[in-house]
């Protein structure tokens, strides 16, 4: 039978509970007689200057250039405001050239309030403020489902109780958590995976976007200057088989490799974890055969071990990629040691080769590590 268990783990890092930035409206209407009014001040001066027989021609296009400029600006500062909740503050992150942040801990925030200006309440939003004893403490400006955040604020306070509490906190979470995936070859890690891709979960197949990156024109380039044809087939497509001969043969080889490889996969699979959040995924699963290795669960909130017998691993290799045991051995010794894995790992699952019991686990480990975040971060998952 399939069993979740809870390890220590090492290297997760710390992630925000909730994040949201000011709606697209900030961009236009917040503080306008920053850039909006000068730039349409020098446009009318130039119409009316016209119209009265003089024609500053410099003035319209000024106008129009700073209209642009101050837009283009707006933009970039709109995109790097945010405000969350993490490590039990509420911030306010923000600046283009310098940044800035505020924060406030939860411990101290004594109100929450919704205030609107009218144009607020014409647009449909609100700012969310919270004070402590001291007075006003921060603001978060022009956002979309005010009192929404407020009460999820609320929520988060020390001592906050009732029914709604917990609900509100997930429903409003935007950044869902991220599932790493380690183990030993063979072991199912890739049934694990698929197991939460039936519960939603958006998943990331580094070993599927490894091989595509293979085919792109840049990288083929590439292996055929270090290599020449000895990686590639008859088609002038990569060999994988000719590809692993090469690279498992010597080290310093394989890492040239993994140092062309990994920053493309890494590229996908931040677009893919921005789609997850889009979406509203219940969370981002990270199937990478060198999770360890290429340091990527350090952008995990848990790893999960999934754990097999050594002759069923052997078995499942021989039956789906053909390989003979002494292939088996020479690639299992080129990853980290198995014991290394568990022991930095989150979770550990054993697979018993029950499909049953694997997609229990998997629904487990994911209402786990949604509930209790901050458990699977620092090893309780």
């Amino acid at each position: 039978m399939s069993q979740a268990q809870p390890t220590a783990a090492s290297g997760t890092r710390l992630r925000a509970v909730f994040v949201t930035r000011p709606h697209a409206a900030f961009v236009l209407f917040h503080r306008p007689w920053a850039w909006l009014v000068p730039g349409l001040v020098m446009l009318a001066a130039g119409q009316a200057l016209t119209r009265g027989g003089f024609d500053p021609w410099y003035l319209r296009p000024a106008g129009v250039g700073w209209l642009l400029a101050g837009l283009i600006w707006r933009a970039i500062a709109w995109r790097c405001r945010a405000y969350d909740i993490a490590l039990g503050q509420m911030r306010v992150r923000k600046g283009v050239i310098w940044r800035a942040a505020a924060t406030v801990p939860l411990a101290r925030v004594q109100h929450v309030t919704v205030t609107r200006t009218p144009l607020e309440r014409l647009l449909g939003l609100g700012t969310v403020g919270v004070s402590t004893a001291d007075g006003p403490a921060l603001a978060w400006v022009m956002v979309s489902g005010a009192e929404s955040i407020q009460r999820t604020i609320s929520d988060a306070l020390p001592g906050a109780v009732g029914p709604c509490a917990h609900a509100t906190w997930h429903r409003l979470r935007i950044d869902p958590p991220v599932i790493g995936i380690a183990g030993g070859i063979g072991a199912g890690k890739s049934e694990f995976a698929r197991a939460l891709a039936a519960l939603g979960c958006v998943v990331v197949d580094s070993d599927v976007e490894a091989k595509a990156a293979l085919e792109l024109p840049e990288v083929r380039a590439q292996l055929r200057v270090w290599w020449g044809d000895r990686p590639f087939g008859a088609d002038g497509s990569v060999d994988r088989k000719a590809l692993a001969a090469i690279v498992f043969a010597d080290p310093a080889e394989r890492q040239r490799l993994e140092g062309l490889i990994h920053p493309l996969v890494k590229r996908k699979r931040a677009e893919m974890k921005a789609r997850a959040v889009e979406s509203g995924a219940p969370a981002v699963v990270v199937d990478a055969p060198l999770l360890f290795e290429a340091g990527v669960d350090a952008e995990c909130d848990a790893v999960v071990f999934v754990e097999a017998p050594r002759e069923a691993r052997l078995e499942r290799v021989r039956r789906t990629r053909g390989w003979d045991e002494a292939e088996f051995d020479r690639r299992e010794r080129a990853q980290m040691p198995l014991e290394e894995k568990r022991r930095r790992s989150t979770v550990v699952v054993q697979n018993s080769g029950d499909p049953a019991a694997l997609r229990a686990a998997a629904e487990d480990v994911l209402r786990r590590v949604r509930e209790q975040p901050d458990q699977g971060r620092s090893g309780r998952a």
